[in-house]
């Protein structure tokens, strides 16, 4: 197992993944362009989702830190230096010489061309340095070695939760011969035109947003309408693109509906329900099936739970700790997080099973090594389910006393069904008349 499949199972502990869009080029110099939400964590998914041993590169004094540094070493990462950093960038031409070799080679390396990680809601402007490289690694072998450019989206449903996923986008590949002649006229126009063709691609499979408090009233937007074979973090992307267009050619009307979304969002959460809750159909049977299911999920998983917290309190302590005493953003929560509980969570289990060997006996050391462990994932996800699981308990004892305000609320969601419907259709038709006039003409 190589470092790239090691770091990719133990981020599955911590995110679960989901791969959208086309099949990845499984041979052939390629650059994967991705954008960069989430620190360290960001690369491992990319390599995971696109099944290939990627080439790296990494901010020089990241090589100087005595544990990541060692790692991004045994990876073959390559150093960029940077004057944010105070390093001399003339050292860079170092850097690109090995990425034309690496793609000369047949291989694929993965860039991140915002340049930064980050905790915004929309893309950042592309740095150069993804086409200047695979522009001169073409120009260097006579543009016969047809380099291909791959956009990748990564949209995390939370960076910072246990468990939850990230969407990776696969957007379609960029043929890097296509700008031969323009590079040959003028190379810089060249980097600029193909940037902003990375940039396009990008967009395409990225989730953009005016600001973060946008989400939930589009998420809202998203589940009011039917559902179609996309994919949730599709829907929202066109559900946002819909958006900035709505604001271009109706700016009132986008805000009238934010407001109605928003005041229909906040009935909701003041009611303790769901979307889900308007629809649903409470009947005997389904009552008794509920109880019962978690009746006996509560026996079975009580205990573990139970059992999984006290055996591994100390290292979550510690690894809180940590977080705790760091003033870190939401981009690089999720890397110190995992990366401390790297650190504790090894470091513990080998002590409990000495100690519990030492004074309880080597057999129960041994089914403690196999046990304790799953014991311990299952405490996250048994918590969510119980809440859950309360929440439904709460809607359904208490909707017989809420009968005016439920029907108030299944009447707004019709008439913003309607509402969304319609735009969905103007904006169609908005769409369609500069086509219908460019064929005109």
């Amino acid at each position: 197992m190589n470092l790239q499949s090691f770091f990719g199972r133990i981020v599955d502990l911590y995110h679960t993944s989901t791969r959208l869009g086309v099949q990845p080029p499984k041979s052939g110099p390629t650059i994967f362009v991705a954008n960069h939400p989430n620190g360290l964590i960001d690369p491992i998914v990319v390599a995971k989702v696109v099944q290939r041993r990627l080439l790296f590169l990494a901010k020089a004094p990241l090589f100087k830190v005595p544990v990541l540094g060692a790692m991004a070493k045994s990876g073959g990462a390559i150093p960029v230096y940077r004057k944010v950093d105070g390093d001399d960038t003339g050292q860079n031409s170092g850097m690109f010489q090995a990425v034309f070799d690496s793609l000369a080679e047949g291989r694929a390396i993965c860039l991140f061309p915002e340049g930064i990680s980050h905790n915004l809601p929309e893309l950042q402007r592309l740095k150069t340095g993804a086409a200047r490289m695979a522009l001169g690694a073409e120009a260097e072998h006579e543009f016969v070695l047809d380099i291909q450019i791959v956009p990748v989206g990564l949209t995390y449903r939370s960076k910072t939760h246990f468990r939850s996923n990230v969407a990776a986008e696969i957007g379609p590949a960029i043929r890097v011969r296509d700008w031969q002649r323009q590079y040959e006229i003028d190379p810089w126009q060249a980097v600029e035109s193909l940037t902003k063709h990375i940039a396009d691609g990008m967009k395409a499979v990225t989730l953009n947003l005016q600001q973060w408090e946008d989400l939930p009233l589009l998420e809202l937007a998203e589940a009011l309408l039917p559902e179609d074979d996309d994919h949730k973090v599709q829907r929202l992307r066109s559900f946002a693109a819909a958006g900035l267009e709505l604001e271009k050619l109706d700016p009132e009307r986008l805000i009238r509906l934010r407001e109605r979304l928003a005041v229909f969002r906040s009935r909701l959460d003041n009611y303790g329900l769901d979307l889900h809750h308007l629809d649903a159909a409470y009947n005997p049977r389904r009552v008794v099936s509920f109880v019962f299911r978690n009746l006996v999920s509560m026996l079975i998983g009580v205990p573990a739970v139970i059992l999984g917290t006290i055996a591994y309190l100390p290292p979550l302590l510690a690894v809180n700790w940590v977080l705790r005493r760091r003033a870190d953003p939401d981009d690089v929560y999720s890397t110190i997080r995992l990366l401390a509980a790297m650190l504790f969570f090894p470091i513990w289990q080998v002590v409990l099973t000495l100690l519990i060997g030492n004074y309880v006996g080597w057999l129960w050391a041994l089914i403690s090594l196999i046990v304790l462990p799953f014991a311990g994932l299952s405490v996250r996800s048994f918590a969510r389910r119980r809440n859950q699981a309360l929440r439904e308990a709460w809607v359904f004892l208490t909707m017989p006393f809420q009968g005016r305000q439920h029907r108030l609320l299944i009447r707004e969601k019709q008439r913003l069904q309607t509402e969304l419907a319609a735009l969905a259709k103007a904006l169609i038709v908005a769409e369609q008349k500069p086509a219908a006039h460019a064929r005109v003409n």
